[in-house]
């Protein structure tokens, strides 16, 4: 394994089908975070290059978008899909630290990838939506007090502040966490 120290990367459900391009909201928190520009994956999962995200999507059909990946991401062949090209990218870090928003805990834990792969991974998960707990070296759960819908998966988070599903990268509650849990996760 021909490996670098750290990568961090963004892994989220689809709100336009098959778009990996990294949202101005997501671009703009990588730039606020304390994390350098060539520690971040380019893309959105799964990590390779389709088109940039639109500028203008309409709120409705973004999340019917979403549901369906989460759905999708629940069939086998969904791991059979990415598993293989996801760790080929991953394995290139001895430190992963994902950021998980909404369903992309889900499609985290639905790829199945091998255990030693996991050990080296951290998931800051935002407004978590998933059916069960990620099985990575650590993770961290931030929640909106406003986001019913994570809390009706997750109503045990470590933290909670006010904010609602949608609000998250301008939360300077998120940014103050992401930067403390990555500090934790580099210096450990």
């Amino acid at each position: 394994m021909n490996s670098r120290s750290f990568i961090a990367g963004f892994i989220t459900g689809h709100s336009v089908p098959g778009c990996t391009g990294l949202s101005q909201e997501q671009q703009d928190f990588q730039k606020r975070s304390g994390i350098g520009a060539g520690q971040w994956l380019g893309h959105n999962f799964p990590w390779s290059e389709t088109f940039p995200f639109p500028e203008r999507f309409l709120l409705l059909k973004a999340s019917y978008h979403n549901v369906t990946h989460y759905l999708r991401s629940r069939r086998p062949a969904f791991a059979l899909e990415h598993r293989d090209a996801v760790s080929s990218i991953l394995n290139r870090y001895e430190t992963i630290l994902l950021l998980a928003g909404s369903c992309g805990l889900e499609l985290f834990n639905n790829l199945q990838l091998p255990e030693a792969l996991r050990r080296r991974i951290h998931i800051f998960a935002y407004g978590p939506v998933s059916r069960r707990l990620p099985e990575v070296a650590s993770h961290l759960f931030v929640q909106g007090a406003h986001d019913w819908l994570s809390r009706f998966y997750h109503p045990q988070v470590q933290h909670r502040y006010p904010c609602a599903h949608m609000g998250y990268l301008q939360a300077p509650e998120t940014l103050r966490l992401f930067n403390d849990y990555h500090q934790k996760v580099v210096s450990a």
